[in-house]
C-alpha cells in the first residue's frame, strides 16, 4: 500500500466513539514498548523511564487517545494524551514505526477538529523529539518556554484551536451584556414611571414627552463629538418621563445646553433634571465670572480694546457703553477728572460682579466739514450697583451733577429709559429701582409731582402701569389730612405697594384684620401687638421700619472671626473693620454674654428705623433714644447682633449706615462706643461709634433695636 493511499483515517467518527476507551491488549503493550524504546531522537534516560508510563496513559480514557495500525494492522505507532488543565489537551507521549504507511501530517488537521468536538481550546506538548517539533511547528504550534526538571531541559510548545478573545474583544463583550440588561432595566423603569400617571392623563404625558424627546434626540445626534447610544437615549427617555410625572413644561434649549455641558449626566438614571439646572446655572455663573474677570484684567498691550456699547439714543448722537478694564476706567478718569480709575477699588468691585461703570458718551460719526472721524468723548459716568439695582454715582466731568439746562438732557433720560431694557451678564435686566439723590440734586420736581419722560406730572395724573420712565419724584409728605385714596396711590407710586383704602391706617384705633399698612406715630408695643402688619411707616412713604429675624449665639470665637476676616480672589477683606470696632470685638468675646449665647444660640426680632421716627425731628442724644426705644417695647441688642448683622446684610447699598442700639463697650481709651454697618467706596465696614449718653444722633441716622418679646 503507497503512502498516497493511506488507511482509514486515524481521527474521524468512525474510527472511535465517545464511550469507546483503549484497552490494550498484551502484544499492543509489547509493541508500544518496542517503540518507546526504540525513538533514537530521544535521550535513552528518558526513553527508559516512560516506557511503562506510556501505556498507562493510552489506558487512562482520554478521547484523544489512539493506537496507530500500520499497514497488516499491526501496532504501528500511538498517541497519548493527559489533561492536566480544563479544556487543554497535553500531548504526552508520541510514537511512530517508519514502516507505518501513513503520512500522519496529512492527518494533523482532522486532529484538530477532533479535539475541538471534544470541547478542547488548546494543545501543548514537550518536544523532545527536535525532528518532530519543527514539523509541528509548521501546523501553529509555538515554543512558549523551556522547562527544566532535575538535568532534563526540553521545550513547551502550544496551539490555540479556536481564536483566542483579545482583552478589547473581551471587554466589548462584556459592555454589550450589561448594556442589554441595563437597557431592559431602563425600559422597565419608564413603564412603571407612566404606570404611576393616571389614566386619563397619560396620554397627554406620553405625548409631551415624545415630543421632547424627539427635539432633544434630534439635536444631540448632530451634536459633533456627543455620545447618543442606546443608553444615552433610554436615559433621556426616562428622566423626561419623571420629570413629566411633576412638571408640564420643559425649556429643551437649556436642558439641551445643560446635558452638553454634563454628558455624563445621560450615561446612568441616576441625578433629575432638577439637579441638572442647578449645577448648569452655577456652572453659567462660574464662566461668567470668570469671563468678566479675564476682561477686567486686560491690559493696554492687548491689542484692540473696545467698549461693550450698549445702545444708541433716539437721536443718534450719544450712546451708552460699558467699561470693562482698567485701561477703560483710567481713560474715562483721565478725561472726566474724577476718581474712577485712580485706584483699584472700582476694577476689583467689577471682577467681583458687584458693580458696573457706564459711560454715557458721543456718538462717533464722520464730521461733514472735515470727512473725519469726531472723537468718541464721555459726558456722563455712571455706576451702577448690581446688588442693589441702583445708580449710585452719575457724574459728568469734574464730579459735577446733571442739569436740566444741559444740551443732553432729553438723551439721558431717553437712555436711562432705554438701560432699564438692557441685561447683566448674568442674564438680569438693569431694571433699577432708584437713582441716588445726590445725583438729582440740580433737578428739582415740585411736591406731589413725578419727573417722567415726558415732563413733570402731578402724581394724580401718572398711572404706573403706562410704564413711563420716571426720572425724579417730588416730596410727597403724609398728614392726617392726606386721603386714603391719595396714599394708596402714593404709595403705589414710591414703594410698588398694591393696597386698598380699606388697607390703610393712620392711628391705632383705625387698625383691623384687614390693615395692611400703616403710616403715622408710633404708639407702644406696636411691633409686638401687630406682628403681622405688612408695612409700617412713622413719617414718610420714602422711609419704612423694617422688621427682620437675625440669629446669634452657637459659634465660638475662632469661628466668627474667620467669617469676618474673609477675603476675596484678589486678597482683598471682603469686610473692613475700624479700630474702634476691633476693640470692640475683643471685649465682646471675652465677655460672660457671649459665653452664654456661645452655649445657647437664638433667633431674635429686629426693628430697624430712623431716629425721626421715634419722635426726634431734630435728632436726640443717647440716652433719649434708649428711653423713647424702650416705650415703644423696644429693647437694646446684644452685642452680637453687629458682627451677625455685619456678615447677613452684604448688599447694603452705597452710602448707607446704620447703628446698633447696644449697651456700649469701652474702647482700649475707655470711650464709649456701639457697632455701626456701613459701605462706602472701599467696601462694607464693620464700625465702632461714639456713644456717650448725651452724645447726639441726627434725625436722619439709622438704627437697629431688639423687639421685645
Amino acid at each position: 500500500m503507497s503512502i498516497e493511499e493511506s488507511p482509514q483515517p486515524i481521527y474521524s467518527p468512525e474510527a472511535q466513539t465517545e464511550e469507546e476507551h483503549l484497552s490494550l491488549t498484551p502484544e499492543q503493550k509489547e509493541a508500544v514498548r518496542n517503540l518507546t524504546l526504540g525513538t533514537e531522537e530521544v535521550d535513552p534516560r528518558i526513553r527508559e523511564m516512560a516506557a511503562e508510563d506510556v501505556i498507562q496513559t493510552l489506558e487512562n480514557g482520554h478521547p484523544l487517545n489512539r493506537i496507530i495500525p500500520g499497514k497488516e494492522g499491526e501496532t504501528a505507532g500511538f498517541i497519548a494524551c493527559q489533561d492536566f488543565t480544563p479544556h487543554e489537551a497535553y500531548i504526552k507521549y508520541f510514537g511512530m514505526a517508519g514502516s507505518s504507511g501513513r503520512n500522519l501530517f496529512r492527518e494533523v488537521p482532522a486532529f484538530f477538529e477532533y479535539a475541538r468536538q471534544y470541547g478542547y481550546t488548546k494543545l501543548n506538548f514537550n518536544g523532545w523529539n527536535p525532528d518532530l517539533n519543527r514539523a509541528l511547528q509548521r501546523f501553529g504550534f509555538e515554543r512558549l518556554r523551556t522547562d527544566t526538571s532535575g538535568e532534563f531541559s526540553v521545550d513547551f510548545y502550544e496551539k490555540a484551536l479556536t481564536e483566542e478573545k483579545s482583552q478589547e474583544q473581551i471587554s466589548q463583550e462584556r459592555a454589550q451584556a450589561f448594556e442589554k440588561k441595563y437597557l431592559a432595566k431602563l425600559q422597565q423603569n419608564y413603564e412603571q414611571t407612566l404606570r404611576a400617571v393616571s389614566k386619563e392623563n397619560r396620554p397627554k404625558k406620553e405625548q409631551v414627552i415624545a415630543g421632547a424627546y424627539e427635539d432633544l434626540a434630534n439635536r444631540l445626534q448632530q451634536t459633533e463629538g456627543f455620545n447618543f447610544g442606546n443608553i444615552q437615549q433610554a436615559v433621556l427617555k426616562l428622566k423626561l418621563a419623571r420629570y413629566f410625572q411633576n412638571n408640564d413644561t420643559l425649556d429643551t434649549n437649556v436642558l439641551y445646553d445643560a446635558v452638553i455641558e454634563t454628558p455624563k449626566f445621560l450615561g446612568t438614571d441616576k441625578g433629575s433634571f432638577h439637579r441638572l439646572f442647578e449645577v448648569h446655572e452655577q456652572k453659567t455663573i462660574q464662566k461668567i465670572a470668570e469671563t468678566r474677570k479675564r476682561r477686567a484684567e486686560m491690559t493696554a498691550s492687548e491689542g484692540l480694546n473696545p467698549y461693550e456699547a450698549l445702545f444708541t439714543t433716539k437721536s443718534g448722537n450719544y450712546y451708552m457703553a460699558r467699561l470693562l478694564n482698567m485701561p477703560h476706567l483710567e481713560e474715562e478718569s483721565d478725561y472726566m477728572r474724577h476718581c474712577v480709575g485712580t485706584s483699584d477699588s472700582y476694577i476689583n468691585q467689577m471682577k467681583n460682579g458687584d458693580i458696573e461703570i457706564l459711560s454715557f458718551r458721543h456718538a462717533p460719526h464722520v464730521d461733514p466739514r472735515s470727512q473725519r472721524l469726531t472723537e468718541d468723548r464721555p459726558i456722563i459716568t455712571f455706576e451702577y450697583d448690581l446688588r442693589t439695582n441702583t445708580i449710585q454715582q452719575m457724574k459728568k466731568a469734574s464730579d459735577e451733577y446733571l442739569d436740566p439746562s444741559d444740551p443732553y438732557f432729553s438723551d439721558i433720560i431717553d437712555a436711562l429709559k432705554k438701560l432699564r431694557g438692557t441685561e447683566t451678564d448674568m442674564g438680569k435686566k438693569r431694571d433699577f429701582k432708584k437713582i441716588a439723590e445726590s445725583e438729582l440734586q440740580n433737578i428739582k420736581v415740585s411736591d406731589f409731582h413725578l419727573l417722567t419722560e415726558n415732563g413733570e406730572i402731578h402724581f394724580r395724573d401718572f398711572d404706573p402701569e403706562s410704564g413711563e420712565f420716571v426720572l425724579k419724584y417730588g416730596q410727597m409728605p403724609i398728614t392726617s389730612e392726606t386721603s386714603r385714596s391719595d396714599i394708596a396711590k402714593i404709595a403705589r407710586i414710591l414703594e410698588g405697594i398694591e393696597v386698598n383704602e380699606e388697607e390703610i391706617a393712620q392711628t391705632e384705633e383705625q387698625i383691623s384684620e384687614q390693615t395692611k399698612l400703616y403710616i403715622g406715630s408710633l404708639f407702644p408695643s406696636i411691633f409686638q401687638r401687630y406682628p403681622n402688619l405688612e408695612h409700617i411707616y412713622a413719617s414718610t412713604l420714602e422711609s419704612r421700619i423694617s422688621r427682620s429675624s437675625l440669629e446669634i449665639g452657637g459659634e465660638s470665637e475662632q469661628v466668627l472671626r474667620g467669617k469676618l476676616n474673609e477675603v476675596d480672589e484678589q486678597g482683598k477683606r471682603k469686610i473692613d473693620i475700624n479700630d474702634f470696632a476691633q476693640d470692640m470685638l475683643d471685649k465682646m468675646f471675652q465677655s460672660e454674654e457671649f459665653q452664654n449665647q456661645q452655649k445657647n444660640p437664638e433667633q431674635i426680632d429686629l426693628v430697624r428705623l430712623k431716629v425721626r421716627d421715634l419722635g426726634f425731628s431734630e435728632g436726640a442724644t443717647t440716652d433719649q433714644i434708649y428711653a423713647r426705644a424702650q416705650e415703644l417695647g423696644l429693647e437694646l441688642c446684644p452685642a452680637e447682633v453687629g458682627p451677625h448683622q455685619r456678615l447677613k446684610d452684604l448688599d447694603q447699598p452705597m452710602g448707607e449706615w446704620y447703628r446698633i442700639a447696644m449697651k456700649q463697650i469701652a474702647d482700649r481709651n475707655g470711650d464709649p462706643f456701639v457697632f455701626g454697618l456701613e459701605r462706602d467706596e472701599f467696601g462694607l465696614w464693620l464700625d465702632g461709634y461714639w456713644s456717650n449718653p448725651t452724645d447726639h444722633w441726627g434725625s436722619d441716622g439709622g438704627v437697629v433695636f431688639r423687639s421685645r418679646k
